[in-house]
């Protein structure tokens, strides 16, 4: 028993030793957020407070009673097809312009939802996020429709097919300063399993706990 404890042991250690050094995880604060799936989709789900308070709040001027905004990204000739197809999904495989979705919502999550995940971040990660959509969209930002009916804004960004909606919201996240996988994130399958494993590893590690208190998981954060 005793040496097959010791190989586990040096099993573990070589493999972090293979991975090279990893930071420690970021403490996480109070703010959180939610980011749902729908179909191929993924969003991001600010509470209203967040994006009232800062450079997105014309986005809120039209839904005073929305407590939640779904924020997302696209191609601009799907998203604006009124039935996108086969023609808009070749279109994609070469990229192009983009738009970022907002969405004004009646309850946490977009009611087409089928899953959702809850991240705490490090303090100041809300105001990451915000300013990572806000630096994209050029003013004045139009109000989003009350109904909850999508508001089309033009990004930046391009969409590229290694750069969909899915990597998208994994990058607003790894820049609110989360160790989630950025590159090679491209489908709504692979970005929930590494946020469904980035709030297991939060409530594995609580609020503000130490690396150290964990043993070392070379997969973690690696695209």
């Amino acid at each position: 028993m005793t040496r097959r404890r010791t190989l586990i042991v040096a099993s573990l250690t070589a493999g972090c030793a293979a991975g090279g050094p990893r930071a420690a995880p970021p403490v996480l604060g109070a703010e959180a957020l939610k980011v749902a799936a729908e179909s191929w989709h993924t969003d991001l789900c600010l509470a209203a407070r967040t994006v009232r308070a800062g450079p997105l709040a014309p986005f809120a001027a039209e839904a005073p009673g929305a407590p939640t905004f779904a924020f997302g990204f696209g191609l601009e000739s799907w998203m604006r097809a009124e039935r996108p197809g086969s023609g808009e999904a070749l279109a994609a495989l070469g990229g192009g312009s983009a738009l970022v979705s907002v969405r004004a919502l009646s309850g946490p999550v977009p009611p087409g939802a089928e899953e959702s995940v809850t991240l705490r971040l490090p303090e100041g990660g809300l105001a990451a996020i915000v300013a990572f959509i806000a630096g994209q969209v050029d003013p004045p930002l139009p109000p989003a429709p009350p109904s909850g009916a999508w508001l089309l804004v033009p990004s930046r960004l391009r969409y590229a097919p290694d750069f969909t909606c899915n990597t998208w919201v994994m990058r607003a996240l790894a820049v609110a300063g989360l160790p989630v996988p950025v590159t090679g994130i491209r489908l709504r399958g692979a970005a929930m399993a590494a946020l469904h494993a980035e709030a297991a590893r939060q409530a594995a590690t609580g609020r503000g706990s130490d690396a150290a208190t964990l043993p070392c998981s070379p997969c973690a954060g690696i695209p």
